[in-house]
């Protein structure tokens, strides 16, 4: 049931704008109009030249100047792992690795918000408390990417691990679905279905973690023959798409798949079947331009430009499940940010720090007060409104990219929570589905104190261990005594 109409005579351009609820209503756009079959190839290609037409950074062009090339003799590098290096500009190469907090803390807090969502308390979200709908899923996707970047496991390991997750949440929801007698077999991934994206995500997008690697290690070096061959791979498949887009066929038709697609309807995968070749010319355009930075080697601007063309797409051709639950941009984005940091990252952390209060009036300034629903999910009617949601979006993940939410951990609260978050999404559909609202919330966040007394046992074992091993000062003292006997008789005998 849709929320009552705003009347026309409460409605203006700041406070009480047209939309009421996500969902309901109509857009002044939509994808199939001729105006976004137009707009959005014209978008990337105009990415693709504004990529190619940034100048280098002034160190890069130095260091040709000089005849420094860094040509190395592999055409990929070896997968190794990058730290998260202070530079501001320039490309991280084998930098020293620094703890990155903020991850660990957004992925906690991303997390928690998710128990809430699927445990009962989803009106938080349809509320937009706290702008929740703009960042807990875009954080998610941005942690997720820079923690691909940062892992030095083999492809196959990493898919490996992220499968023992898979396996382990969908079995707890199998269990939970059987022992509710529910035959809904659909709503066994649910929440798992984000760990299948993430897989795919990975398995496509590890040639782009070794070109980023590569290209922060070589900044001045020609792109090798198999960087190039990836990037026109990913830059056919796009324009495929967005031949099929532009030219107005309708793939279900074509396909038919009519009666598949209308299981999909009310799912997350609505974009990818009903959105079929917008979506995919979108993705696969997005790995395009991700690749041809690297081929070029111009990555001054490449995280900002890589926002720009994603938000300005959510803006001006709005769609279902356009960016909630798949989002591989914003994977993408914290792939590209972590290797070469966002231009400019010092300044805006800066200014944010001392201005942070001022900048929460323009934020509260841009929200939709009168707005009910998932407008992640279901976009806002208006390009005025979008415009404005988004834009909170944008500003909260530059906070991101440029490490402005970047603390500390002085009581060392993370690893355990981490251990506590990966548990808590793994079961508390399953709890949720299985006990009465709100235990299911209420004995997942309830675990948060076992996990603490979990680690400090651990902590203290280890200790007490270390203890026992260590010598004592007459042991320790003893043994000088015999490595400077021993020494001094060598040194004996050694004399003629």
């Amino acid at each position: 049931m849709c929320k009552a109409e705003i009347p026309v005579q409460y409605v203006n351009w700041l406070y009480s704008t047209p939309t009421a609820q996500c969902g309901c209503g109509e857009r002044d756009n939509d994808p199939r109009t001729l105006f976004s079959r137009a707009f959005m190839p014209m978008l990337f290609v105009s990415a693709a030249a504004l990529l190619l037409a940034v100048k280098k950074e002034r160190a890069e062009r130095d260091r040709q100047k000089t005849g420094s090339t860094d040509v190395t003799h592999h055409d990929v590098p070896d997968e190794t792992g990058s730290g998260s290096g202070s530079a501001e500009d320039m490309p991280k190469a084998n930098h020293k690795r620094e703890r990155l907090y903020h991850l660990d803390f957004a992925r906690i807090a991303c997390v928690a918000c998710v128990v809430s969502e699927h445990s009962g308390g989803d009106q938080f979200a349809a509320n937009n408390y706290f702008w929740v709908q703009q960042w807990v899923v875009p954080f998610l996707y941005l942690v997720s990417g820079v923690s691909f970047m940062l892992s030095r496991s083999w492809i196959w390991t990493y898919e490996l691990r992220l499968f023992a997750v898979l396996a382990v949440g969908c079995g707890a929801n199998a269990v939970a679905c059987f022992a509710n007698a529910s035959n809904l077999a659909l709503y066994i991934p649910f929440q798992m279905g984000y760990v299948m994206v993430l897989m795919a995500l990975c398995g496509c997008l590890h040639p782009l973690k070794k070109a980023l690697i590569w290209r922060a290690e070589n900044p001045s070096a020609p792109a090798t023959l198999r960087l190039r061959l990836y990037t026109g791979f990913w830059g056919l498949l796009s324009l495929g798409f967005f031949v099929l887009y532009a030219g107005g066929w309708d793939h279900i038709e074509l396909l038919n798949i009519a009666s598949f697609a209308e299981g999909f309807r009310q799912s997350a995968l609505y974009a990818p079947v009903y959105e079929m070749p917008l979506f995919f010319a979108r993705t696969f355009g997005f790995f395009f331009l991700a690749f041809l930075t690297c081929c070029s080697g111009k990555t001054a601007l490449a995280t900002w430009i890589l926002l720009a063309v994603s938000y300005t797409a959510h803006v001006f051709v709005p769609y279902n499940s356009g960016s909630h639950p798949i989002g591989g941009d914003l994977f993408v984005i914290g792939m590209v940010s972590f290797q070469w940091p966002a231009k400019f990252k010092k300044r805006i952390a800066a200014a944010v720090h001392q201005y942070w209060m001022l900048m929460i009036v323009i934020v509260l300034l841009l929200s939709n007060p009168m707005v009910y629903g998932r407008c992640d999910l279901t976009p806002l009617n208006t390009t005025w409104e979008r415009l404005r949601y988004r834009a909170i979006e944008f500003a909260l993940v530059s906070l991101m990219i440029t490490d402005t939410l970047n603390s500390y951990d002085s009581h060392g609260v993370t690893p355990w929570l981490n251990m506590w978050s990966l548990w808590a999404y793994c079961f508390h559909v399953a709890l949720a589905r299985v006990l009465p609202l709100p235990y299911g919330a209420a004995v997942t966040y309830g675990c948060v104190p076992i996990f603490y007394l979990f680690s400090r046992l651990r902590r203290t074992r280890g200790r007490l261990a270390q203890a026992q091993e260590l010598p004592t000062e007459d042991t320790a003292q003893r043994d000088v005594n015999v490595q400077m006997a021993v020494t001094t008789a060598v040194s004996d005998t050694e004399q003629p």
